[in-house]
């Protein structure tokens, strides 16, 4: 590798990855089990290191991005197997992690300070270098500067001032376009929402506070979150089905953010049909009135209102001509594994993911929770096939699933059940005994 990727605490690529993958094994491999499923999984989050750091390393060699882009979705593959198979796997055991809740937590929000400074401090043209699935080419800090200048927008950029105005922000950052700020500032605000409503998940829905911890801690450690730090495009709509899950009670506010997500990252279209056959009844017309209303309504304004469009693609939102949906209207690709080969090859593969996307609706009949996470992280996996623009690079936005599907205990009804009723017990011995 040529570049540092994290270059402000003086650690390599190669060191950081390295130093991410000992940390998650001291944490959580189970060495008193070795042939377990958790550890299987700890080993699978880094089949896709090797493709994204080839990326990373921003090789000219064409040959060298081919292999990039393979391994990538060989990875991918083996994912979207590891997600399907989630799905018939009845017995889960118990496995704690190697650090206590209180080890984990301090440790957790230590990594998220350095993360949170990072975004701060990081030039423009080094968060654009480090991250592959950042569109278009790389260019400098001074390039990236006068782009984002061309593309002011009134009144949306007096909008934006005003919220600049208001923030606390370092005389750093206030130094670049309104249009960089807001993305560094709706990068902070998701990777902060990902971690609470994976720690609200653990604590609400697995009734295990250390669970959700564990997938926080996890999330703040792995090199793609630090490979994407600044990249809002895939922070935001991670941050937006992350907080869906944590709602998922709640049909019309995980229609709107499930809805708002595929709007602003057309990948995660696929992925209503499955909350559409989560819901029963009344929940499923008002999760899919909100959600459809809330996708037409963003490729309406997209359409009709150009200026708000380019607005919203300087905040890092991905067009549907970029995903290669639209095959008469194909933007130029940059790299990808599809770059040069005829559309007519693709159509196959979105035709599959059209079916799959099909059978995840209708099967399991009966959703739980964890199947709900596992078929929503298959369906974003298997976006990365078709999609046109650096596919198989949006890690970031379906990695905060995998780690709740990693790390959830048994989620049927009946064993959540006995759970709840075990712990109001534990509850009442304990103020026995005080």
């Amino acid at each position: 590798m040529t570049g540092s990727l994290v270059g402000d605490l003086g650690l390599s690529g190669e060191t950081w990855l390295i130093v991410s993958l000992l940390m998650l094994m001291t944490l959580f491999f189970k060495f008193s089990r070795i042939f377990s499923l958790r550890n299987l999984d700890l080993f699978l989050l880094f089949a896709l290191a090797p493709g994204i750091m080839i990326l990373v390393a921003d090789s000219e060699k064409a040959s060298d991005t081919f292999v990039a882009y393979c391994l990538l979705l060989g990875g991918s593959l083996l994912w979207l197997f590891r997600c399907l198979a989630d799905i018939g796997l009845a017995r889960r055991p118990l496995l704690e992690p190697n650090l206590n809740p209180a080890g984990l937590s301090f440790l957790g929000i230590g990594v998220l300070l350095l993360l949170t400074v990072e975004t701060v401090s990081l030039p423009v043209g080094a968060g654009v270098d480090r991250n592959p699935a950042e569109t278009g080419m790389k260019p400098s800090d001074k390039q990236t500067e006068e782009a984002s200048r061309n593309t002011a927008v009134k009144p949306l950029d007096d909008v934006s001032k005003a919220v600049i105005d208001a923030t606390p922000l370092p005389t750093q950052l206030r130094n670049y376009s309104p249009h960089i700020i807001l993305s560094r500032i709706m990068a902070t605000l998701s990777h902060i929402t990902i971690v609470i409503c994976l720690i609200v998940i653990g604590w609400r829905h697995f009734l295990r506070p250390v669970t959700g911890i564990s997938a926080a801690v996890a999330y703040v450690i792995l090199p793609y979150t630090r490979i994407a730090l600044v990249d809002s495009g895939q922070a935001f709509p991670a941050a937006l089905i992350t907080a869906a899950v944590a709602l998922y009670r709640h049909p019309w506010i995980t229609g709107l953010l499930i809805g708002l997500a595929a709007g602003w990252m057309p990948a995660c279209l696929g992925i209503i049909p499955v909350w559409l056959g989560f819901y029963k009844g009344r929940k499923r017309w008002r999760f899919v009135l909100t959600a459809l209303t809330l996708v037409l309504v963003s490729a309406l304004i997209g359409m009709d209102v150009p200026d708000f469009a380019t607005w919203a693609r300087s905040l890092g939102a991905r067009s549907l001509a970029e995903t290669g949906l639209l095959f008469d209207r194909e933007t130029p690709v940059s790299s990808s594994l599809w770059n040069g080969v005829d559309p007519s090859f693709r159509l196959p593969i979105v035709v599959a993911y059209g079916l799959l996307a099909f059978g995840a609706m209708i099967w399991p009949v009966e959703k739980h929770l964890g199947e709900l996470i596992s078929t929503t992280s298959a369906m974003l996996i298997a976006s990365q096939f078709w999609y046109l623009e650096k596919g198989g690079t949006l890690i970031l936005l379906y990695q905060p699933l995998l780690l709740l599907m990693m790390f959830r205990p048994n989620l049927q009804p009946k064993h959540l059940a006995w759970r709840a009723q075990f712990m109001r017990k534990k509850i009442k011995v304990g103020e026995r005994v005080s």
